[in-house]
C-alpha cells in the first residue's frame, strides 16, 4: 500500500531511514537536501521549518515550497519538492519548479512518474499551466521520466559548479 503526503510527526524513524539511504549514494544532483542532512537534528524543529516554507520563505531568495513524500509500507521510498514561486533565487535558470529524488533502493519502479504527476496536479490546481524542471545531463532516467509525462526540451546549462543539466518544460494538463 502507498500513499503520498507531506511529513507529520509520526515520521522520523522513516525519514532518517530515508536520509540514510541517500547518504550512501555518491552523487545524485539532488545537492541542497544532501548538503542539510547532517543539520537535521531535531525533527520537530525540522517539520515546523518546512510548514513554514510552504507558505512563507524565511531568504528573500527561497520560494514558498511544499515537499511531498512516496510511502510504501511505511517506508519513505522518494520525495518530491513543489517550488511555488519560479523567481526566486536561481530557480528560473537551474533549480526548477521541482525538484525529486528517489531512494536508491526504489529506483526503476515507475515511483517518480506517479510522485510528478501528483506535482503536475498541484501546480494545475494553483492555476500553473507548465512547470520547469531540470536534470543532470548524465541522469538518463530522470531525464526519460520528465519526457515520459509530456515534458519538452528547452535547453542545456552549466551551473556555477560546472554540472551540465538539461532544462524542460512540462504542461500540468
Amino acid at each position: 500500500m502507498w500513499e503520498i503526503r507531506t511529513l507529520d510527526i509520526y515520521d522520523k524513524e522513516p525519514f532518517d531511514l530515508f536520509l540514510q539511504d541517500l547518504l550512501f549514494e555518491k552523487k545524485t544532483g539532488f545537492r541542497y537536501s544532501l548538503s542539510t542532512i547532517n543539520e537535521i537534528d531535531d525533527f520537530h524543529k525540522y517539520l515546523k521549518d518546512i510548514k513554514l516554507l510552504e507558505t512563507d520563505a524565511p531568504n528573500p531568495n527561497y520560494s514558498p515550497a511544499t515537499s511531498y513524500y512516496f510511502f510504501m509500507d511505511n517506508v519513505i521510498c522518494a520525495r518530491i519538492d513543489c517550488r511555488w514561486d519560479l523567481s526566486k533565487g536561481n530557480l528560473s535558470s537551474e533549480g526548477g519548479h521541482i525538484g525529486y529524488i528517489t531512494s536508491p533502493s526504489y529506483r526503476g519502479k515507475g515511483i517518480m512518474s506517479i510522485l510528478l504527476k501528483f506535482a503536475l496536479e498541484r501546480f494545475r490546481e494553483r492555476g500553473i499551466d507548465q512547470v520547469f524542471i531540470t536534470a543532470l545531463i548524465d541522469n538518463k532516467a530522470s531525464r526519460a521520466t520528465i519526457e515520459k509525462l509530456g515534458g519538452k526540451f528547452d535547453s542545456f546549462y552549466i551551473r556555477e559548479d560546472g554540472e551540465k543539466i538539461a532544462r524542460y518544460w512540462v504542461p500540468t494538463f
